[in-house]
């Protein structure tokens, strides 16, 4: 992930250096170790046996500072992700991060050739979209959130625009800011491997909605996070999850923990009756 100074100019940068890693990938095998048992998620017909199965989506090994921090299955044509995957360790103290002015791009989702112009930002959201003024009123909230980051620079790499997704500011401050913080505290009081560290296996994803933001940028209908751990006091895997419409803003009483199976219903009734988020089921 680099800082989009002005677009053309970091097209003909990215082309000068041949030799900086990919991030844009074919397989989620290239960042296994995020994912519960190394198997990504089952959406059928979109991902399957870790690759995209059709044009429009695309898989990201979150890169940043020589390190891979989180993974991404991105919509290119919605220009939002589908969900993205971490794992979490706990968190060490750092000052907390200001948000960004401008936000970081993925500039190998651009169609680099050239012998062929193109319009730039065809496949992601850029932070112009964010900037546009109308009664909508979004901005980028991500899904990987950077209070869940273990250290300073893995917050620091959740401000790319191929984290984030058009949200109100009621409902990142309020219903989803409650959901962060809870999942949290959840992961730390339950989440205990054999050596008694902190470990779990998170995907936080959307539901595609009905309207675009700038005409471009889908604003998703629904939310959901959900974990897979070990728990050591039980000698057990544990999973729990939680979802909410985007239009819930402020209301404690609308945070429900789920059972994975409740989750999977609501997103098998989009993608398909085969979906799975975590390999059998995270048991």
């Amino acid at each position: 992930m680099r800082l989009l100074v002005a677009g053309i100019v970091c097209v003909l940068l990215a082309l000068s250096f041949p030799g900086i890693d990919s991030r844009v990938v074919k397989k989620f095998t290239n960042c296994s170790e995020l994912f519960f048992k190394e198997k990504p998620p089952v959406i059928p017909g979109i991902l399957e046996k870790s690759e995209p199965q059709i044009a429009g989506f695309r898989v990201i090994c979150q890169k940043y500072k020589n390190k891979i921090r989180f993974a991404t299955l991105y919509n290119t044509t919605g220009k939002i992700p589908v969900f993205s995957a971490y794992k979490y360790t706990g968190t060490n103290h750092f000052k907390r991060l200001q948000t960004p002015n401008v936000w970081m791009t993925e500039l190998q989702l651009e169609p680099l050739s050239a012998a062929d112009m193109h319009e730039p930002f065809a496949k992601q959201a850029r932070h112009e979209d964010y900037l546009i003024k109308n009664s909508l009123n979004y901005f980028p909230g991500t899904l990987f959130p950077t209070s869940h980051a273990a250290d300073e620079d893995t917050a620091q790499s959740a401000y790319t625009l191929t984290n984030c997704v058009p949200e109100k500011k009621g409902f990142r401050e309020g219903m989803w800011n409650l959901v962060e913080n809870e999942i949290k505290v959840n992961m730390d009081n339950n989440c205990r491997d054999n050596n008694n560290r902190t470990v779990a296996y998170v995907l936080t994803g959307v539901i595609p909605g009905k309207d675009t933001l700038n005409k471009r940028v889908n604003v998703p209908s629904r939310m959901w996070t959900a974990f897979c751990c070990y728990n050591n006091a039980t000698a057990s895997w544990v999973s729990q999850t939680y979802n909410a419409a985007t239009n819930m803003y402020y209301n404690n009483s609308n945070i429900a923990l789920k059972s994975l199976e409740y989750l999977q219903t609501i997103l098998r009734d989009k993608w398909g009756k085969k979906l799975e988020l975590f390999n059998k089921n995270c048991t």
